[in-house]
């Protein structure tokens, strides 16, 4: 390529919005030799080998800890398990899966010691073409990046200065490109009536699926992403028995 022509190249991308970069794309993370044998939803059968763990401090409820979700990086689907997940509330459940599409099921026992399963889909997990644009929108306007990044657990992540329609508070957050939706995270709030979370991950308006939060400091949260990594767990949902619930 000669000067000339890559000049006019350079200036083309710059009049298409185009900025020339040198991020790499988000390497996927392989299936390990367990997930042949054991993923099967035909069977009840859920793999998950990794897991992020959070630590954080609830300022509002004046709790702290620690919370673990298991991941299989390949579909997205996150496992959520009692104790370890969701330590407040919803004691008949064992454990809940969600899914990127809005699927989320839910195994435990009910009042009588019957061990049951709930299958529901959140259908707002399916953002649509306008509800994207604003998305993005309100990220472009309220998520101003800073000069600073870092590699931590294999994801780069990003600082931005979060600011609020509300308010003139900003707080500094940090964002994680995943090579999987975290919207099974993000959709837990919108099963808050069954089951929540210690924090909360109201997300889904302003970050896209592959936007981890790894860390924020505000006046009523404290959260930071302190592990990402292999920690294989199987959830079995075979032996619950399938519960219809109505609409």
């Amino acid at each position: 390529m000669n000067r000339q022509y890559f000049y006019c190249f350079l200036l083309s991308a710059l009049l298409a919005g185009i900025q020339p970069t040198n991020a790499q794309a988000v390497k996927k993370i392989p299936a390990d030799k367990q997930r042949a044998a054991q993923w099967s939803p035909a069977k009840g059968q859920y793999y998950f080998s990794h897991a992020l763990v959070f630590d954080y401090e609830n300022k509002t409820e004046k709790t702290r800890g620690s919370l673990k979700i298991h991941v299989d990086p390949v579909t997205g689907a996150m496992c959520f398990q009692k104790e370890s997940s969701f330590k407040l509330g919803a004691k008949s459940f064992d454990f809940i899966i969600g899914f990127p599409d809005g699927k989320y099921i839910y195994c435990g026992v009910d009042e009588n010691g019957k061990k049951v399963k709930i299958t529901e889909i959140q259908e707002a997990l399916k953002l649509d073409a306008e509800t994207k644009a604003q998305q993005k929108e309100d990220f472009t306007t309220y998520c101003i990046p800073t000069a600073n990044t870092r590699q931590e657990f294999g994801l780069e992540s990003q600082e931005y200065d979060l600011g609020y329609a509300t308010s003139d508070a900003k707080d500094k957050i940090w964002l994680a490109k995943t090579p999987f939706s975290v919207y099974s995270l993000y959709g837990f709030e919108l099963i808050e009536g069954a089951v929540s979370l210690p924090v909360s991950f109201d997300y889904m308006h302003l970050l896209a699926p592959d936007q981890l939060l790894t860390e924020i400091n505000s006046k009523d949260l404290v959260l930071k992403l302190t592990s990402f990594g292999r920690d294989p767990f199987l959830a079995v949902t075979k032996g619950y028995q399938e519960l219809k619930v109505n609409d």
